[in-house]
């Protein structure tokens, strides 16, 4: 019987992964059919204690849209400082693709930005944090910038913090919750339509970071 209960959860959690609002997602209307008033915004919470917050707002296009994020943080660091993080991004996305991204982020004091254009049909070229560059294929990777519910479906992001291209393995744990694993760790949240709702990492071995939403009701 317990060997029917775990096969029957298992196959519950697998119908659930594949059940966001697909006709939403491959609309026209993406992702304003998800993200009804054209916003997320969150919380940042460290280990119990508000830090920070982050927001993410959709803009229409004439051909598609445009996704602007901006995150700050502030958490005490040693005995008498503080570390701020201030993030900013704009995207643009065409027939529901990502035609560029610009990323600025100034990691306390430490200022630069990353760049991603899409150079033909089928490439992205991005720029680290380091001026170099390097192709991709267009159709295989996503920014890691959360809020696209297709983020669990691949096996490689582009890390918008450096740049870089990393290979993931993802696990969901239930119905709304999944595990990213790779050279970047964290759980993360989506509802049964595929809006992101939650996220969750370990900064460090002490720094237990999470995202409470705010306007997801």
């Amino acid at each position: 019987m317990k060997i029917l209960v775990y096969i029957f959860f298992l196959i519950n959690i697998s119908i659930n992964a594949s059940a966001f609002d697909e006709d939403c997602i491959n609309s026209k209307n993406f992702p304003f059919c998800l993200y009804k008033d054209s916003k997320i915004e969150f919380v940042i919470i460290r280990n119990e204690k508000e830090v920070g917050w982050h927001k993410v707002i959709f803009e229409k296009t004439n051909d598609g849209f445009n996704v602007n994020t901006t995150a700050y943080l502030k958490a005490p660091y040693l005995l008498f400082f503080d570390y701020i993080f201030e993030y900013s991004s704009k995207s643009n996305w065409i027939k529901n693709t990502l035609n560029s991204h610009v990323v600025k982020i100034d990691d306390d004091g430490d200022k630069y930005s990353i760049l991603i254009n899409k150079i033909d049909e089928n490439l992205l070229e991005i720029t680290d944090q380091d001026n170099n560059k390097n192709t991709t294929p267009a159709n295989n990777v996503l920014p890691s910038d959360h809020w696209h519910p297709y983020e669990v479906r691949y096996k490689s992001l582009i890390n918008t913090l450096n740049g870089e291209i990393i290979n993931i393995n993802v696990t969901q744990v239930d119905n709304n919750t999944w595990y990213i694993d790779g050279e970047i760790k964290y759980y993360i949240n989506y509802d049964e339509n595929g809006k992101w709702t939650g996220l969750k990492f370990n900064a460090d071995e002490d720094t237990l970071i999470e995202y409470i939403c705010t306007n997801c009701d």
